[in-house]
């Protein structure tokens, strides 16, 4: 074994990484949403000095202000979602993954199963500041940075650098020679008893039944 690492999802996991991977946008939706909200306000105080408040101007100012609190609110109201999802499927129990040179054992200890995860589709991983996303065919899975047990954080993101980079480039190897593979060969042309291709041959033929035999002398 080289890695053994213990985690139990939590909603403070999911909400780091959720702030984590939408930074730029919520930045970006903070900056458009605070600038709709203070405009909106402006034009409400103007009207209101002037004795004319349009109702289209509450509007605005409460949809601006609902989507400038929504910005701030969107990771958590993500990660109680996710929280929602893992309970469903049963996935919110301590478990312990196990790593060797070719299989990650994950157990659930609660429920007292295992399950073994080749490495050979281990495509990914994402680095967060408490927690590690392993991306192996198409799912992922997290481990915890102060959760191993045998190995530790840094050892684990080198080795599997490396083994992401050996297993991408074996991917590029295999879609290389199955191209080559499907590629086509041109057909050779079927060749009758006498040499001649079926073309020749039925040419050959068209020209007989265009010129008979000449009937035998009597």
């Amino acid at each position: 074994m080289l890695f053994r690492n213990r985690i139990k999802y939590t909603k403070q996991m999911f909400l780091e990484i959720y702030r984590f991977e939408l930074k730029r946008i919520l930045l970006v939706l903070r900056i458009l949403t605070g600038v709709g909200t203070a405009t909106a306000l402006v034009l409400f105080v103007r009207n209101a000095v002037k004795t004319f408040i349009r109702p289209g101007d509450c509007i605005n100012l409460a949809l601006s202000a609902a989507l400038f609190l929504i910005s701030f609110l969107l990771p958590n109201f993500m990660a109680r979602s996710q929280m929602k999802k893992c309970k469903k499927s049963g996935l919110l129990g301590e478990r312990v993954l196990r790593f060797t040179d070719r299989v990650l054992t994950m157990t659930y200890e609660k429920e007292g199963r295992s399950i073994d995860i080749p490495l050979d589709s281990m495509i990914g991983i994402n680095e967060f500041e408490h927690y590690f996303r392993l991306k192996i065919d198409g799912k992922s899975t997290f481990l915890a940075k102060e959760g191993f047990e045998l190995g530790d954080a840094a050892s684990f993101l080198a080795w599997a650098k490396e083994r992401i980079e050996e297993n991408l480039k074996a991917m590029e190897e295999a879609e290389e020679d199955e191209e080559y593979l499907e590629e086509e060969i041109p057909a050779l042309e079927d060749q009758t008893d006498d040499g001649l291709t079926e073309e020749e041959t039925n040419e050959e033929m068209e020209d007989s039944d265009e010129n008979p035999d000449l009937e035998s002398d009597r």
